[in-house]
């Protein structure tokens, strides 16, 4: 990235509080932190690690106070795609001032919802059965790889129906549209999932790709003829590429599923006698088992929040991901959004389109994805308990609140500025007893030390500072206390 010496100059003194001329690198990570990109963000690692001193030697950030120097500092702000200049220019997708105000929205959203202890957990296979019902995690992250999280974001799950949104992309980009239609249609079910009755179509196509039948049909489009390793390579490439971390198969879940899906085998059994799974022969009665078996391979990918946020957030930026690599087209993040759009949430995707109106997809392990293609950003949550119709309680109740806290609601609201909706006590804000401005105050602290809480010199590198589970929990107990029998 180039930039000129004035605008390196610009944001360089926006650091330099002392103006001599020397900023501490701590200095300069909390800034960064401040605008959502992390010190463990990859492109703010490379870039650092490229410091040396005026001898020419590594300087070690990591593990000791160091100043920079302008010259420093203007090889750090352009290295690679110029995330370090661009986030203190206030260049990236979302400004500091309003992501700081995204964060502190959702750090009182898991305060609020904490409590909540509605739903039951999957229990068809062990695995899911076995899950801690109290895990509760948010994440968002911006198309320029802006993160804020709370909670058990780093706790992996298996991605579960998550994983169908990019089988569908991957099957996109391989054979474009109209040849993955001809296998699997883009019409909503009318039914759960896994409905013998409702997932095929009278012509044998699935009814869509976010259905059990449709994943099934559409991995089989995906690098069809190739052995099964190949092809299950390809599709953790792709989750590599959006996320910057390769997942990894989940063995017992794997097991558990493969050995209890037999719904799903009949699905296969279907398209098979349909014709309508792609690279099958006539005789090959391994076909629909093998169809499974790659499908509930990929289901049990293992994931976490944070880096599904990040996926999240290459379909929200038309298929770039954040680290700036192109992943999908424009046209089939599109596609994929339009699909999550009508059928993502299972047999609760009419009334989640009503109350949400954005573009989602959930797992039953219990993880949510809400895409918000406006702001450029997706937001996951991960919580176990789940409502009758498969979604997490807790995540749909955080994509309500999130979309009514900043009317981002595509269909309500048109025609007025963009902002929070203006009527007091609606029952939607979740303020409750709250006014608007403790609420603020309240979170405020947290947040910021969340966000560009970093280690002071002499105390042995640089590190976010992440809210604690007692600070978590006081935030929680003073809203219960201020709002006695508030419904969650």
């Amino acid at each position: 990235m180039d930039v000129s010496e004035s605008e390196l100059l610009r944001t360089f003194t926006s650091v330099d509080k002392d103006d001599n001329g020397r900023v501490w690198a701590w200095e300069l990570l909390s800034s960064l932190g401040q605008a959502g990109i992390q010190p463990t963000d990859p492109r703010v690692r490379a870039a650092l690690a490229d410091v040396r001193g005026e001898d020419g030697r590594e300087i070690r950030i990591d593990i000791q106070p160091v100043e920079i120097d302008f010259r420093q500092y203007a090889e750090i702000a352009q290295h690679g795609d110029g995330v370090v200049y661009r986030a203190l220019a206030g260049q990236l997708a979302v400004s500091p001032e309003e992501f700081r105000e995204y964060a502190r929205s959702i750090e009182a959203m898991y305060a609020d919802l904490l409590p909540n202890r509605d739903g039951h957990v999957a229990d068809y296979i062990p695995t899911l059965r076995d899950a801690d019902p109290e895990k509760f995690g948010i994440a968002i992250c911006t198309a320029d790889g802006q993160v804020f999280s709370i909670g058990d974001t780093t706790d992996e799950f298996s991605v579960q129906s998550t994983s169908k949104p990019f089988n569908y992309a991957i099957a996109l980009e391989q054979l474009g549209p109209e040849e993955v239609h001809r296998w699997v249609g883009q019409e909503q079910s009318g039914g759960p999932f896994n409905d013998p009755n409702l997932s095929l179509g009278r012509d044998g196509r699935p009814r869509n790709p976010m259905i059990n039948a449709g994943a099934i049909g559409t991995l089989a489009l995906v690098d069809t003829g190739q052995d099964q390793s190949a092809r299950f390579t390809t599709v953790r490439d792709t989750w590599a590429a959006m996320t910057g971390k390769r997942p990894e198969l989940h063995g017992a879940t794997f097991l558990a599923e493969r050995d209890t899906g037999f719904g799903n085998v009949r699905f296969a059994n279907g398209l098979m006698q349909a014709n309508k799974l792609r690279g099958a022969r006539p005789n090959d009665r391994r076909a629909p088992e093998d169809a499974v078996e790659f499908y509930t391979m990929i289901c049990s990918l293992n994931l976490n929040a944070e880096l599904l946020a990040r996926a999240g957030a290459t379909l929200a930026n038309g298929g770039v991901a954040p680290s700036g690599e192109r992943v999908f087209s424009p046209e089939t993040a599109g596609r994929v959004l339009a699909v999550m759009g009508h059928s993502g949430m299972y047999d609760g995707s009419g009334e989640f389109s009503d109350q949400v109106g954005l573009p989602a997809k959930s797992g039953v392990s219990g993880n949510v994805m809400m895409v918000v293609p406006s702001e450029g950003l997706a937001v996951v949550t991960y919580s176990p308990r789940l409502d009758p119709t498969g979604n997490s309680v807790r995540g749909v109740e955080v994509c309500k609140r999130f979309v009514n806290e900043f009317g981002l609601h595509p269909y309500r609201g048109t025609g007025a500025e963009r902002g929070r909706p203006a009527a007091a006590g609606s029952g939607q804000q979740f303020a409750g007893a709250l006014n608007e401005a403790d609420r603020r105050a309240e979170a405020a602290s947290a947040v910021d030390r969340a966000l560009g809480g970093l280690s002071r010199p002499g105390t042995g590198g640089a590190g976010v500072l992440q809210t604690t589970d007692a600070e978590r929990t006081g935030v929680a107990a003073t809203r219960r206390a201020a709002q006695p029998g508030q419904q969650l």
